[in-house]
């Protein structure tokens, strides 16, 4: 009876080893197989491989939080030629990677998200897009402002992109939906590279002398933009007299001829003579290829060198300032009440402009979302 027991015991035992390998080879084949054969489509078309997506960030979590439930708008991408319906904080994102370095400080990452929305809105508010009547907005800087698409920042950033991605969004988020507003109203938030130590009125580079878009002292921009310009006799006298035939300036008498006729208390020239015609800053600065219009104007033994301080018109706020505010130990919410005169800060959603809500982001645990540290 023993002898029995024995023998249908190590029976049981030697068919259940045969059923394991027999289904551990019924897995690899499969496997093997899968491997060979490529996915097909409903048409019988290969499909495509996923593109990897970033580690889960704060971006990630919007469904997650109400408040960061935002209104959805048109985006022209331009070099796409194509019309993208887009989360607002999400293109937000892609602005301040577009338009800000991402080793700026954080708070001056925080300052240029409530800046940027705020002149998305405006500008919707205004008419939208230029570019395309059926969009609110586009990516082209030259009508709206510059975009980065997640193709372009990984481009840009390399093994880097995941962390700066994450960066980006996390300075987004921790504004979202806070919106710059005077009496009221959504402002014209106008903003530059940087601004050569004083920012400039409205009026004296647009058309409109807005009272929240005053000139104001920016003394922490480190380092300071400054560009030299040089031109000889020759190529001088020949790109004025193309552009000015009437000027009367040659080779022989344009040292003489140029002169800054008059400029603006931050020192950005407001006029310059080239002989007989005179132009404005502005028009100087296209002509010349100038950073800026705040340059002074020295005469060599060779010809005219300008020297450019700062970057872009000059006007709201200034990005190397904010960044050298931050620094110094501002936050975001001290930079932009600086640079913009009188302003407050509010928030906004669908229903329009409201008083700021005080938001704060709930940490990664209290979200049940595991984010995955990259390696």
């Amino acid at each position: 009876m023993k002898r029995k027991n024995a023998f249908e015991w190590k029976t049981v035992v030697l068919a259940a080893v045969l059923l394991a390998l027999l289904v551990a080879l019924f897995l690899l084949t499969r496997l093997a197989l899968s491997d060979k054969r490529p996915s097909c489509g409903a048409n019988g078309e290969p499909l495509r491989t996923a593109e990897p997506t970033p580690e889960p960030t704060l971006l990630d979590l919007y469904v997650y939080f109400d408040w960061t439930e935002t209104v959805t708008i048109k985006v022209y991408d331009h070099r796409a030629d194509k019309l993208v319906d887009m989360d607002l904080e999400e293109y937000i994102v892609g602005v301040v990677s577009a338009e800000m370095p991402v080793r700026y400080e954080f708070e001056a990452l925080k300052a240029q998200a409530v800046a940027s929305r705020t002149y998305t809105l405006y500008s919707m508010a205004h008419g939208g897009c230029h570019t395309n009547p059926d969009a609110d907005v586009c990516t082209n800087s030259k009508c709206c402002q510059a975009f980065s698409t997640h193709e372009r920042m990984r481009e840009a950033w390399g093994k880097d992109y995941t962390n700066n991605y994450a960066r980006v969004a996390e300075a987004v988020m921790g504004t979202a939906g806070e919106v710059l507003v005077y009496n009221g109203k959504l402002v014209d938030a106008l903003y530059h590279a940087c601004s050569g130590g004083q920012t400039e009125d409205s009026e004296h580079v647009y058309a409109n002398a807005l009272p929240y878009l005053r000139g104001v002292d920016s003394p922490y921009e480190d380092p300071m933009r400054t560009e030299d310009v040089d031109f000889d006799d020759d190529a001088l006298a020949e790109l004025i007299a193309a552009k000015y035939p009437d000027s009367g300036v040659t080779a022989d008498n344009v040292k003489e001829a140029i002169s800054i006729a008059s400029a603006y208390p931050s020192g950005r020239v407001e006029t310059l003579r080239l002989g007989k015609t005179t132009i404005t800053g502005k028009q100087a600065r296209n002509l010349f290829g100038l950073r800026s219009t705040m340059f002074t104007v020295e005469r060599t033994q060779k010809g005219i060198v300008f020297h450019v301080r700062g970057y872009g018109h000059g006007v709201g706020l200034s990005q190397n300032g904010a960044n050298g505010m931050a620094k110094h130990g501002s936050d975001y919410r001290e930079i932009l009440l600086h640079y913009y005169t009188g302003v407050s800060i509010g928030s906004y959603d669908e229903n329009g402009v409201g008083p700021l809500q005080e938001r704060s982001t709930p940490l990664p645990e209290e979200t049940g979302i595991v984010l995955v540290p990259e390696d």
